[in-house]
């Protein structure tokens, strides 16, 4: 048989960079608030420790599939800009995210190459009173998917991992918000 159990067995590395600018501005009767973040990393996966029992079985222990898949949850990159109008009882927001490379490893220890995504999230709100609003919005509003691969090598077993963005395309919302 086999048998799953989690474990902080693994020493790593993580180097980054996080940069974040933000700017506000009243034009007209209303405020624009803009933002631009992005995200830089590099994980390394220095050691897998293992008990006496395991040990020269490392690979077996924490396998290269499972390394690389550690190593893509934290993706090399990420670019995030957001801007935001709020003009009375109204809000109007815009989000445009640059998602980028990932490298997997299927079963077959073939990499998986999931290509840099850019994904567009759109919203509008209004303000009912001081408790409640409401917001219609698009997230993934141009319907962008990772890219495909072979359903026999993806973890979930459909056309493509989790690993850069949401894989269901895009998604239309209505949000009922309440302030206590």
């Amino acid at each position: 048989g086999a048998a799953n159990f989690f474990t902080n067995a693994v020493n790593t590395t993580n180097q980054g960079l996080d940069i974040v600018l933000a700017y506000n501005k009243r034009i007209g009767k209303g405020k624009l608030t803009t933002s631009v973040a992005a995200n830089f990393n590099t994980l390394t996966v220095n050691k897998v420790n293992t008990s006496t029992k395991l040990a020269g079985k490392e690979d077996v222990y924490f396998s290269k599939r499972e390394k690389a898949f550690l190593v893509a949850s934290a993706p090399k990159s990420k670019l995030n800009f957001t801007a935001s109008y709020d003009i009375q009882k109204f809000t109007a927001t815009l989000r445009i995210v640059r998602y980028g490379e990932v490298i997997l490893l299927g079963y077959d220890n073939a990499e998986q190459i999931y290509k840099p995504k850019v994904v567009t999230d759109i919203a509008l709100g209004y303000a009912l009173n001081k408790h409640f609003s409401i917001n219609l919005g698009a997230d993934n509003l141009f319907d962008v998917y990772p890219d495909k691969q072979d359903i026999e090598n993806t973890e979930c077993g459909g056309a493509w991992d989790p690993v850069q963005m949401n894989f269901n395309g895009r998604h239309y919302f209505v949000r009922l918000g309440c302030k206590l």
